[in-house]
Formats: structure tokens, sequence, C-alpha cells
């Protein structure tokens, strides 16, 4: 599943100008899969006629997007390399990874992918603070295994959603977990599986669903 994800990686970010050399030379499966969710999303965006660009840390344009290869702060360049900037309706957004967060009890939880507010996020990295879940317009916990899904992931999307009250959160995967599924719509959230490159008719449910949705969101 290597080459694909990374072919899809490619792909959608030369759509908008960029090339990721690191990730792709460097990263394992289950940040290239993080990062293919994150290019889901820029398709979403996209249908919607949002405009994008890749940034670095410093917020300027560039053509090398480096990634979080784990967890970081919006304001430390050494673990907040890059991210695309979004505009939609006139107003600024960033699509990040591996972005620390925190979430209504104020403790920090790491968003696999996320759609932030352009101007708070701004604000964050001038004044050295943590951003927080009311800049938060978009959450996707990403999860990439082998041929199972154990129950314990989906009640921590659950505890992790409660800390997110949005609109728009979901949790994806390379394989299906009818458990997950069940204890998740119970709770009113959604789930995206088996959402995989080689799985065009998923991964364009997830993409259409995902377009719908950022409408009002955003």
């Amino acid at each position: 599943m290597d080459a694909a994800l990374r072919n899809e990686i490619q792909n959608e970010l030369g759509a908008i100008g960029a090339a990721a050399p690191v990730l792709l030379s460097q990263a394992r499966v289950e940040k290239l899969y993080e990062i293919f969710t994150m290019s889901c999303v820029l398709r979403a965006l996209r249908s919607i006629g949002a405009t994008m660009q890749a940034r670095d840390s410093d917020d300027r344009l560039t053509a090398n997007l480096v990634f979080r290869l784990a967890p970081g702060l919006i304001y430390n360049p050494a673990s907040a390399p890059g991210f695309v900037r979004v505009w939609y309706e006139n107003k600024e957004y960033e699509l990040q990874n591996g972005l620390r967060v925190k979430g209504s009890s104020r403790v920090l939880h790491e968003l696999d992918v996320c759609i932030i507010d352009g101007p708070r996020a701004r604000s964050c990295r001038q004044r050295q603070v943590d951003i927080d879940y009311s800049a938060v317009r978009f959450l996707a916990e990403c999860k990439c295994y082998g041929d199972t899904l154990p129950l314990h992931l989906g009640r921590e999307y659950l505890g992790l959603g409660s800390e997110f009250s949005l609109r728009v959160k979901t949790i994806v995967s390379n394989v299906e977990s009818a458990e997950i599924h069940t204890l998740i719509r119970r709770h009113g959230g959604t789930t995206n599986f088996r959402l995989v490159p080689t799985g065009p008719g998923n991964v364009n449910m997830f993409i259409g669903w995902l377009a719908k949705e950022l409408q009002h969101a955003l």
C-alpha cells in the first residue's frame, strides 16, 4: 500500500504546486496514511472552490512542504514545519497535520488532520501560545492497521470528540470495524472505513461527504 499512498500524496500536492520529498522518502506507512487522508481533504476543498497554497514554518510560500513526522506545537518551528493555507468564501484557514491542540478541558491533544482558523493560527505563532478547540473547524483521526481495528480506538475517538464539539469530525481507517461503527454512530459520530487509494469508490464517497460538510462548517 505504501506505493499507492505515495502516488496519491504526490499527485495532490502537485495540484497546489508543492512536493514533500522528506515525507515520501522517510515516513512510515502510518504517517503516509495520515497525509493521504489530508490529500483527500485537499480534494474536497478544491471541489468546493477553495484556493490553497503550501506554506513553510514562517508562513511563506514554499514548493517544499515539510510535514510533521511526530506531534508538534503550532508555534515551535522545529515541530511546526509547514501547512496548507486555505482561502474559502473570503475567509482564511490552515490545513495541518499532527498538531497538538488544547481541548475544552485545556489538555493538549494531537489532531492527525485538522482545519483551523487562519488568523487565530497566525496569532498563536506570533504570541507562542497553544491554539485551542474553539479554532478547529474539522478534524480526522487516522488509523492505519492490519486486518482488524481494536475497539478501544473507537472509545478513544469518542473521548477526543467530546473535547472538540464541532460539526465536522470523523475517524478514518484502512480497515472496517462494525463494532466501532455502531459505537460511534450511537453517539452521533461519523466513520469512514476502508479509505484506501485502491478503493476509489470509498475515497470518492468520503470526499463528497466532506465537501458538503465543509461548505457549512467553513
